[in-house]
């Protein structure tokens, strides 16, 4: 299954998600200069209805113009229907998909929060920015036309995508000002889940850090919780709260996307049987590698190869 996507458009087409091997999405335009972009995406039966698991180190804002989907991280599900936002935060694992093949277009605007804090280690950053990124409650944020309020985030975000869609002279400064407007709004209609939210904290990253990365090196190896748990010098208590606190996800779920990535990729870049590829990506039988392959990409690894080599 392939998704593609008309980036900065108002076309209708599939959409196609290009995943690094930590699950990372790589934007297809260059966010250095100017941190924004948008697309309107479609779903269905005929095209893919499932967006595979990915990430992104800037803001999403998804807003449903027909249909509806479901958002899921690892613990967590959101329905999202026609008219409504969903706020996903920066870093959040996650993939959103139809439900019985139904037809549905949904706008995903994307930015950097440098876009409107500036310089690194602004105020701006420290005080209006990481509180919300740092804030396990606010992995998404769901907003309904249900209130004032939310009518105007909402009448915000679209005012965002119809200036992106038209490009006329200057517009880059009106989408800042507009995304301004919005997270003054966001952090308004936020203020009292951040108040008493427990912050994600600095020892936390780093851990993970340290524990991706050891599974990213190892993830073709026989691995256990301990041995996930020492590559940070913590127990393996600690080590699953710390990716539930930081990722919502567990060691266990991660070291099989790690090793799903890593399939996938041999699939499009060897000849290698799927026998194989299952044993050398550390897989206990090609039966259980199929399973979860499917349910993580959304096809099997057969017809995955098969895509990949008509595209």
């Amino acid at each position: 299954m392939l998704l593609e996507t008309d980036f900065n458009s108002n076309r209708e087409e599939k959409v196609v998600l290009e995943i690094d091997r930590e699950q990372q999405e790589k934007l297809p335009i260059d966010m250095s200069s100017f941190p924004f972009m948008f697309k309107k995406n479609v779903l269905d039966e005929k095209l893919g209805n499932t967006v595979p698991w990915h990430w992104h180190n800037v803001f999403e804002l998804n807003y449903v113009l027909e249909g509806e989907l479901l958002w899921k991280t690892h613990d967590s599900a959101n329905i999202v229907r026609k008219g409504e936002l969903l706020f996903v935060n920066n870093g959040v694992h996650h993939t959103c998909m139809t439900e019985g093949g139904n037809h549905c277009v949904y706008y995903t605007i994307l930015f950097d929060m440098h876009l409107l804090s500036g310089m690194y280690n602004s105020v701006f950053e420290e005080k209006y920015f990481l509180p919300v990124m740092r804030n396990e409650d606010l992995i998404f944020w769901h907003v309904k036309p249900d209130s004032l309020l939310h009518l105007r985030i909402i009448e915000n975000v679209l005012n965002v995508v119809e200036t992106g869609r038209e490009e006329t002279f200057g517009y880059e400064f009106k989408i800042r000002e507009l995304l301004g407007n919005f997270w003054l709004l966001f952090l308004q209609d936020t203020e009292k889940v951040r108040e008493n939210a427990v912050p994600r904290s600095a020892a936390d990253l780093e851990r993970l850090t340290l524990m991706t990365r050891f599974i990213r090196d190892h993830c073709t190896e026989k691995l256990t919780l301990e041995d996930v748990a020492s590559a940070a010098d913590i127990s393996t208590r600690e080590c699953t709260r710390c990716f539930r606190r930081g990722l919502n996800s567990s060691p266990i779920v991660y070291l099989t996307q790690t090793r799903v990535r890593l399939a996938a990729q041999m699939l499009t870049e060897t000849t290698k049987s799927v026998i194989e590829i299952s044993e050398d990506c550390g897989f206990s039988s090609p039966s259980y590698f199929s399973k979860v392959f499917r349910e993580i990409m959304a096809c099997t690894p057969k017809d995955y190869r098969a895509q990949k080599a008509v595209g």
